[in-house]
């Protein structure tokens, strides 16, 4: 890594944790970067950059560094959000019973669902430590203020690929009002930093502006370490999403 905030960071993780952290790249990832945390049996932290996104893995790696320091914060021990397989499953069918979802073959529509609610899920457990990140990256390291900045234009502008009216009306609607009032908080997060309102429009204009605001409400009521406030902040998401069923904390010692 080439830039100071970044190396700051990454040896703030190796000094806070006791193990450092190993860069590499992956060539087929969903998202920006993946994040691996260490454990007694991988005694390094492994952070992989997206091919495609190696323009600005200085950020990214930042990024994941926040999310790291965060993780090892919390008095309980490394947290791990853990599906309960039987509601997840129940949650599953009624999504493949979804009329949207109906015209497509029985394997793949069982996929969709299956992908549908297990995404949901992840977006539930990863946004609030996003959102610490950040902030965390635009207040303290802004040497990185540029590679954020392009970082969340492309992310910002990839979840409203989903306000599509042909997802909108292949999706379960419970699961797509979720989905779009945690990218809508995300959008009004960044808003509010950089005292912008572009990315906001098309939340609103949907009408989940009321919900995404109330998510950002309970995020900044939340108290105690980096740990402490990301896992309480999902567990006050998902109360005012109706998703608390669907999951569970436990706690890895250090």
């Amino acid at each position: 890594m080439s830039n100071v905030d970044t190396e700051r960071l990454l040896a703030l993780v190796e000094e806070q944790t006791g193990y450092r952290v190993t860069v590499d790249t992956i060539d087929k990832c969903t998202a920006d970067a993946e994040m691996i945390s260490a454990a007694p049996d991988h005694p390094f932290h492994l952070v992989r950059i997206a091919q495609n996104r190696l323009a600005g893995a200085d950020y990214l790696v930042a990024l994941q560094c926040t999310m790291l320091l965060s993780m090892w914060s919390h008095p309980l021990g490394i947290p791990k959000f853990r599906p309960i397989a039987n509601k997840v499953e129940y949650a599953i069918r009624k999504a493949a019973d979804w009329r949207g979802l109906a015209r497509l073959p029985s394997t793949l529509r069982e996929q969709t669902a299956q992908q549908l609610v297990t995404g949901l899920l992840h977006q539930l457990q990863s946004t609030p430590a996003e959102l610490i990140g950040i902030d965390y990256c635009y207040r303290e390291c802004p040497t990185l203020r540029k590679l954020q900045g392009d970082a969340m234009t492309i992310n910002l502008r990839f979840n409203t690929q989903s306000l599509k009216p042909e997802i909108k009306a292949m999706a379960p609607p419970d699961i797509y009002e979720k989905n779009q009032i945690m990218c809508a908080a995300l959008a009004r997060f960044w808003c509010d930093l950089t005292g912008t309102e572009a990315a906001w429009l098309p939340y609103k204009s949907i009408g989940v502006d009321v919900q995404a605001t109330r998510l950002l409400e309970k995020y900044r009521a939340a108290i105690g370490s980096l740990g402490e406030r990301s896992t309480g902040v999902v567990d006050a998401w998902a109360d005012e999403l109706g998703l608390r069923s669907l999951y569970e904390w436990t706690y890895r010692s250090k």
